[in-house]
């Protein structure tokens, strides 16, 4: 009986195969799965298969018999993957370096493969410190001046170095990891935060001999994208911006004073939306900080959009200044914001103003809060810690949505990202 898993080095987001042979026609075996994060905490899951009549098993053909998820589904035993919490903290996003596939038969191993799992391939990198604060990501086989890309992070603060790395990995552009707050040098909190951030990584970018002037893609999630779709609407250098669960309406900062802006550009805060509560959405956000459990936001989203009617158009973001195109993820059911109807808003505009570049709204029904922009990685815990103001976000809908989304969305981001700004 043996095990094949192929490639046994990946990139985060690439497919892995695993087949199963040797076996007894109609026998019984099971695949497990496991890793543990770099936080200490271990990742399993597991799920059991009747072998075909040849005595094969293999994912991408065969749906388990009982197991960690249903349905044929290649992906199923990495995004099924839960955590057993055995370090002092547990992320929403795991990095887990090695997982360990295992063959088990009555029981019993019989055969295993470890994959190691990989964030970067052939980039050089890069601390910024000034004017910017972030890690750049040059692939190494660039000779010429290339398009380059901003990511940003959300309410979390500080830079996603990973998830940039992932994209520069598969997109071969250049790309800069920003921070615009919650690192050395940066506010520490989400309140007044200067747009210029963004335009300030624009010109450092534009100084890169292996950067294509003005030739930027923008990629941000939850507020990042809020500020994305900001930062598109200012600078005409901005030629691509992806909006994971992003909002076309400008919302207040999270911090110390909860009527604080969140985004001021040249000294001036854009009109913008109190985030609200009604007295009930207050009661459970009391509970939820007092007894760590998760707190789904999107209640006070819609109740804020409500009692605020009259100032959404005041607050909206124009994008119809931009010189961009726009993927935009988002989905209904999503626990932190109504990124579905807050991303429409951007959309709409866009249709309203004959928007000459491309412009698109993805959206899944149970991709909840999309943390997890690639598949092949666990989707099952569906909250986050947010700092800010020491709570448990819930993401909203499911682990298998989560999947789903990411399976679906990740080669569109990237071809989208290589279309727009390399054609």
């Amino acid at each position: 009986m043996r095990l094949e898993v192929e490639p046994q080095q990946v990139l985060v987001g690439d497919p892995v195969s695993i087949r199963a042979s040797g076996l007894d026609a109609g026998q019984i075996a099971t695949l497990r799965v496991s890793g543990q994060d770099v936080l200490g905490n271990t990742w399993y899951s597991e799920a059991s298969f009747r072998a075909d009549d040849a005595g094969t098993i293999d994912t991408s053909r065969d749906a388990p018999v009982e197991g960690s998820y249903h349905g044929i589904d290649q992906a199923g035993l990495f995004w099924s993957m839960s955590v057993n919490q055995t370090g002092e903290f547990v992320s929403a996003f795991p990095v887990i370096h090695n997982l360990t596939v295992g063959l088990y038969v009555d029981g019993r191993e019989v055969d295993s493969r470890v994959v190691q799992r990989i964030a970067q391939i052939d980039l050089e990198r890069e601390n910024v410190t000034d004017p910017i604060v972030g890690v750049f990501l040059i692939p190494k086989e660039i000779t010429e001046p290339t398009p380059a890309i901003i990511v940003l992070g959300g309410s979390e603060g500080g830079y996603k170095e990973g998830w940039a790395s992932v994209i520069a990995s598969k997109t071969r552009m250049p790309t800069l990891a920003l921070a615009y707050f919650g690192a050395p040098g940066l506010p520490q909190t989400l309140e007044n935060i200067p747009v210029e951030t963004v335009g300030k990584a624009i010109e450092w970018l534009n100084q890169q001999p292996l950067v294509a002037r003005d030739h930027i893609g923008i990629v941000g999630a939850s507020r990042g994208g809020e500020l994305a779709l900001l930062a598109a609407s200012i600078y005409p250098e901005i030629k691509a911006v992806v909006g994971y669960t992003p909002s076309g309406v400008i919302w207040s900062g999270i911090g110390e004073n909860p009527d604080a802006p969140a985004w001021t550009y040249q000294g001036r805060a854009f009109p913008y939306l109190k985030a609200m509560m009604s007295e009930e959405q207050g009661r459970q956000f009391l509970e939820a900080q007092k007894n760590g459990t998760p707190y789904l936001d999107a209640p006070s989203f819609l109740y804020s959009l409500e009692m605020q009617r009259s100032r959404i158009d005041e607050a909206t973001i124009p994008v119809e200044n931009s010189k961009a195109a726009f993927l935009l993820i988002g989905n209904p059911g999503d626990g932190v914001w109504p990124s579905d109807m807050l991303s429409q808003i951007s959309i709409d505009r866009l249709r309203a103003h004959d928007h000459p570049r491309q412009y698109q709204l993805l959206s899944y029904d149970q991709g909840g809060h999309m943390l997890i922009p690639y598949p092949y990685y666990p989707t099952t815990m569906r909250q986050f810690y947010l700092p800010t103001v020491d709570v448990w976000e819930g993401l909203g809908g499911t682990a298998e949505g989560a999947a789903r989304a990411a399976e679906d969305s990740w080669p569109r981001v990237v071809e989208f990202l290589k279309r727009e700004l390399e054609g």
